[in-house]
């Protein structure tokens, strides 16, 4: 597995990259609410509002698999591994 973290300070522009995507799917979303690309940013944007000092809000991360393991990654074991990534990172309560 390889992870990638980039950061930016557009919401939207995050979502549609991500969502764009011929296999997208959300595979977790604690915490977040789902709809539209656009409802999704503005929530994430409600949360920004409340530290405003914050110039690149925008946090993604890819985590790569290798092609051979794709039979063994369920959606449940990718988001738990994206969890535990994000644990290790010191990524929480975000």
């Amino acid at each position: 597995m390889i992870g990638k973290l980039k950061k930016g300070s557009s919401f939207g522009g995050c979502i549609r990259y991500v969502t764009g995507k011929d296999e997208a799917r959300i595979i977790a979303s604690d915490g977040v609410l789902l709809g539209t690309n656009a409802e999704i940013a503005q929530s994430f944007e409600l949360q920004r509002q409340l530290n405003p000092r914050i110039k690149k809000p925008v946090g993604h991360i890819a985590l790569s698999f290798k092609p051979e393991d794709k039979p063994r990654l369920t959606d449940e074991f990718m988001a738990k591994i994206a969890l535990e990534y994000m644990q290790m990172m010191g990524i929480t309560d975000t």
